[in-house]
């Protein structure tokens, strides 16, 4: 089976993990199962934070029934509380 490449720029409360996480994963994966590799990538709290995030590509947010099939540059984007 073949493999993409994702680099995946970090944001919020995400970023104490790098600016970038790069990952791979197979060729045809959904988005939700790029967020469970992210989810079992990093550790803590965030780590279940993953599934209430969005990732975005440059142009929209992508559903978690997102099928992948090329390499690609993503950002992960979690909640933001305003006060």
């Amino acid at each position: 089976m073949s493999e993409l490449s994702i680099s995946l720029k970090l944001f919020g409360s995400f970023r104490k993990f790098g600016q970038v996480l790069n990952l791979r994963v197979p060729t045809g994966s959904t988005i939700l199962t790029v967020k469970e590799k992210i989810s079992k990538t990093i550790d803590g709290q965030e780590s279940e934070l993953v599934f209430d995030s969005v990732l975005a590509d440059n142009d929209a947010i992508l559903p978690d029934t997102h099928i992948l099939n090329e390499d690609i540059k993503l950002s992960i984007l979690p909640p933001v509380c305003g006060g």
